[in-house]
């Protein structure tokens, strides 16, 4: 039996909230945080896509409301009203024609219906509502950012991290803490050979650079890209498994051959199990620490099972699983979200510090160190 890759992992004890992620029409899922004045917006089901236009779509109510606009819908003429400092901003379904006040303006885009949801391009919404619409690349994330926000960060009295997400300013010795997320998201025990997130970000030596950080967390989303989003019917092992493999630590020929035969294992296991899943994963790249000669990323996860035999082995991660994790009994068609640890290491023979990739094939079921809870 395949022996599954383990990171030496040491349980804590932790509490923790939700963040936002992305789905696409029709397509696997993938990461499009959107910051709305320094917080991630929390999706509770459909979420933000790229259309056939190449245009960020949104759950109209979840990004306007944050931004201060009022938004209704008229259910006659399927149009999206959002009132904002005394303008109307009106965007009828299926039409490129929108309106602010009694400006007509042309859209290379339409707002659409999705899964229940009214969607409207981000930009042009935000833009409205006069807010900066920026992308930042090397996070996959949209920022939005209004001129009351951006004056205050312009003074000082709001201070961000190198993501752009509000530091709340609470007094900590272990963590540069964030705003959007809730006390509990901290409570983690210490371990030996352990840096804090705040003593992490204060060494100089490439450790905490963004863009190395940034690296490390696609190699995070496109392991879990893979890894969450499986159908039995259309599942080909040796895709899967190369797929994975390139995003871990590459340890040397046995190291890439027994992963490669486990993953092979699981895919074949995938296919007995009837097993259709869907989900994403989305590192906290500012919330990087240090443990047990490892960096661990502070990751959220969204996924559903849609199909399954057994649905307490549904991922690697929770298949066949060592003494270190658990299998996880699942409600099937459900949305799950919460957070778990991402251990990352390199090549132990070249140390090659800033070029980490994943270093275990169990991360989200590890022993005390999970949380997740149905999204509702």
């Amino acid at each position: 039996m395949y022996k599954k890759i383990i990171g030496a992992m040491v349980a804590v004890s932790m509490v923790i909230g939700g963040t936002s992620v992305m789905a696409s029409p029709g397509k696997d899922l993938r990461i499009l945080p959107i910051i709305v004045n320094g917080h991630k917006v929390q999706f509770p089901d459909t979420e933000p896509y790229i259309d056939t236009n190449g245009r960020t779509m949104v759950p109209v109510r979840f990004v306007s409301e944050k931004l201060g606009g009022d938004v209704t819908w008229d259910v006659a003429t399927k149009t999206v009203g959002i009132k904002y400092k005394g303008k109307n901003i009106t965007l009828p379904v299926g039409s490129k024609t929108v309106s602010i006040d009694s400006t007509m303006i042309e859209l290379d885009t339409t707002a659409e219906m999705y899964e229940g949801r009214t969607m409207v391009p981000l930009r042009f919404v935000s833009e409205a509502m006069e807010s900066k619409v920026s992308f930042d690349q090397g996070a996959h994330s949209v920022l939005v950012s209004d001129t009351i926000f951006l004056s205050k960060v312009k003074e000082g009295s709001i201070k961000l991290d190198p993501w752009g997400r509000q530091l709340s300013g609470a007094i900590s010795s272990e963590w540069n803490k964030l705003s959007d997320l809730p006390a509990s998201f901290y409570n983690i025990k210490k371990v030996d050979s352990y840096i804090s997130n705040k003593e992490y970000f204060e060494v100089k030596d490439g450790f905490s650079e963004k863009k190395y950080i940034d690296e490390w967390a696609e190699h995070a989303r496109q392991y879990y890209g893979t890894m969450l989003n499986v159908n039995y019917k259309t599942l080909n092992a040796d895709v899967f498994a190369k797929s994975l493999v390139s995003n871990m630590e590459n340890r040397g020929d046995y190291f890439r051959a027994e992963a490669t035969r486990g993953f092979k294992e699981f895919a074949a296991w995938a296919k007995t199990n009837k097993l259709v899943t869907k989900g994403y994963a989305d590192p906290e790249g500012s919330m990087t620490r240090y443990e047990n000669g490892r960096s661990i990323l502070r990751t959220y996860f969204k996924f559903m099972i849609v199909s399954a035999t057994d649905t307490s082995q549904t991922f690697m991660d929770n298949y066949n699983v060592s003494a270190n994790s658990d299998s996880y009994k699942l409600k099937l068609g459900v949305w799950y979200g919460g957070y778990s640890d991402v251990a990352l290491d390199s090549n132990a023979a070249n140390m090659q510090w800033t070029r980490l990739s994943l270093s275990s094939s169990e991360n989200m079921f590890t022993k005390g160190r999970y949380s997740y809870s149905v999204l509702k």
